[in-house]
């Protein structure tokens, strides 16, 4: 028997970021564990908006949410980041989508309303799958105002630093900043070199102004080098 859905539960969350004109970010912890956890909004040139993640937020953060733009879409990285999708999708009458690679593991989980090949296109914002990913984890690819480009991650790229992160996450691995962890190299990596080729062409995006991982800091003062370190470890 399948397990049934979280339901909708507000865990203490931040209060908005709002990084660009289009992008704002809430973070939290994982519900039950000291791992941090990201969510992005991003609101599309047609007024609608996409969330990349799903973090229930308290009413008033909500309500501020829902003034800024129509909710639609909700994209799952892959089929272990979708805890709370069920119930915030179902509260903001969001459809569902995730990457192809993953999808019959997604549709097992969730009301798939179809792959990123599915969302419906704007200028905005694009989603991709991470190349060499096993499950084919959703990039989020933002355009704002002048220019920027940001980046969206679910743990292809992570930046949890060392210093305050829980004892059992850096022996992990966890810590030491922006990296691709041991753990996504044993469980999701099942090619290196696409996905370093992958990262290098990620940085020369002309614009590129941050990268946003779920798990860990948001870089913003020198994304395509950060982008190209990190490159170079695989």
């Amino acid at each position: 028997m399948a397990k049934a859905p979280r339901p909708w539960i507000v865990t203490p969350h931040r209060p908005i970021e709002k990084l660009e004109d289009n992008l704002w970010l809430v973070g939290s912890n994982v519900p039950g564990t000291p791992m941090p956890r990201r969510m992005a909004i991003i609101r599309r040139s047609d007024g609608t908006l996409a969330f990349y993640q799903a973090v229930p937020l308290d009413d008033a953060t909500l309500a501020q949410v829902t003034a800024w733009g129509k909710p639609s879409v909700l994209i799952v990285p892959h089929d272990h980041h979708g805890m709370d999708a069920t119930p915030f999708a179902e509260k903001l009458g969001l459809k569902i989508y995730g990457p192809k690679a993953n999808e019959a593991k997604l549709r097992a989980k969730f009301k798939l309303a179809g792959t990123l090949e599915d969302v419906p296109a704007d200028p905005a914002v694009t989603f991709e799958s991470v190349d060499g990913a096993k499950n084919g984890e959703a990039l989020a690819i933002v355009h704002s105002a002048g220019g920027r480009v940001s980046l969206i991650f679910a743990d292809a790229y992570m930046a949890t630093p060392s210093a305050g992160l829980a004892l059992p996450l850096r022996i992990a691995g966890f810590g030491g900043g922006p990296k691709v962890t041991p753990i996504f190299k044993l469980l999701f990596l099942k090619d290196r070199s696409a996905l370093k080729a992958h990262f290098e062409r990620l940085a020369a995006l002309p614009g590129l102004s941050h990268l946003i991982p779920c798990h860990g800091e948001v870089e913003s003062k020198d994304a395509p080098g950060t982008l190209k370190r990190v490159a170079a470890t695989l």
